[in-house]
């Protein structure tokens, strides 16, 4: 790990970390080059927690994206990490293209494949995966199961769509409902299987509630009138506890007795959603963090441009990233009340210039 990186040991980053390099890094035989190639879902993920250097740390050559055209290294093995969707199933057989009339090899992009999808893969992609030409090729396939998002070491997102609030509920969007549970759940999945815990799920049903007429019977039916309250956490307990009984049948079958139930620590999930508590987005925190997200435009929510002037007089872009990897100061004061963030800092400034004594000159030039 780079000495500009700072983990806390345990937290989410750091489980996400080791999820993704322990698959790089033991995919081919120790010291053996590889490349990785990744979707764009992927790579989001892999760069929230990992910066280049630390990819190509694991002997790694360079890191493709797999919608691009791409160089071929037919001498190397590939390690794929992918979202499992028929689109990227493809494009992992059109890299092994074999002659459909004579059956041998037309064009190969890599020696080998060694396959590693974000979340569970459909029996039906992986057959589709067996039956390929490509399937003499690939080595191995696995689950990763790291489909979400720690943006700090014990809080994580699992946004499933641009305006989750207003699919879920709003009674003009049931038909999106499902969708954005269900890929909300598949992310709680990865949290779940990431901490390696086996959860009793609980869940909040508010007292005026309605279920939704977009759910599966199975799990909910009727929606109610429109001034009820949907079941939003009572659907998504459902889904997680079916997903993780799938998850669970999977893992027997392939005989992973240290992903079995009995094996993992036993926890509680509860399950929440907004009408718990209806106040909070009305108020207004003043916190370090939620100041500068009041007053700053954050591209992706945790990156500033700014301009600086250089000596010579030349103006230049720099940015500054606020993340707690990198910055030892934003991952201390950003719960801070602001009157204390203010006074902690003109304290480390003043301290700055003490010790400096270039700085100083400067101050008084």
């Amino acid at each position: 790990m780079s000495g500009s990186e700072s983990v806390t040991p345990g937290s989410l980053i750091d489980l996400l970390r080791q999820r993704i390099i322990g698959a790089i890094s033991t995919a081919t035989a120790p010291g053996k080059w590889r490349v990785v190639v990744a979707d764009r879902p992927a790579l989001k993920i892999v760069s929230s927690v990992l910066q280049m250097h630390s990819v190509l740390e694991q002997n790694v050559v360079t890191i493709q994206l797999i919608t691009r055209n791409r160089q071929p290294y037919p001498d190397m093995d590939a390690v794929y990490i992918l979202v499992p969707c028929a689109d990227s199933i493809s494009r992992v057989i059109d890299d092994f293209r074999v002659d459909s009339r004579t059956g041998e090899l037309q064009h190969r992009k890599y020696a080998r494949a060694h396959l590693f999808f974000t979340g569970a893969l459909s029996d039906t992609l992986l057959a589709h995966l067996r039956s390929s030409p490509a399937a003499r090729y690939i080595k191995a396939v696995a689950e990763l199961y790291i489909e979400y998002n720690p943006i700090e070491s014990r809080v994580f997102l699992t946004t499933p769509s641009e305006q989750p609030f207003y699919a879920l509920y709003s009674p003009h969007a049931l038909n999106l409902v499902s969708r954005d549970l269900d890929a909300a759940a598949d992310r709680l999945l990865s949290v779940i299987v990431s901490l390696g815990i086996r959860p009793y799920i609980r869940y909040y049903r508010p007292l005026s509630s309605a279920p939704y007429e977009a759910l599966e019977p199975s799990l909910m039916s009727g929606y109610g009138t429109a001034t009820a309250c949907p079941r939003i956490a009572e659907s998504m307990a459902a889904l997680i506890q079916q997903k993780l009984n799938d998850y669970y049948s999977h893992e027997s079958n392939t005989n992973n007795s240290t992903k079995r139930p009995e094996t993992l620590t036993p926890s509680v999930v509860i399950v929440l959603d907004r009408s718990v508590d209806l106040y909070s987005p009305l108020l207004h925190e003043f916190t370090y963090q939620a100041l500068v997200h009041d007053l700053l435009d954050l591209d992706g929510g945790n990156t500033y441009t700014y301009t600086l002037e250089s000596t010579d007089g030349q103006s230049q872009s720099a940015e500054a990233e606020l993340s707690e990897q990198k910055d030892p100061i934003w991952k201390q004061l950003r719960h801070w009340n602001i009157s204390e963030v203010s006074q902690t800092l003109a304290d480390k400034f003043e301290k700055l210039l003490k010790d400096n004594f270039g700085m100083q000159a400067a101050k008084q030039v």
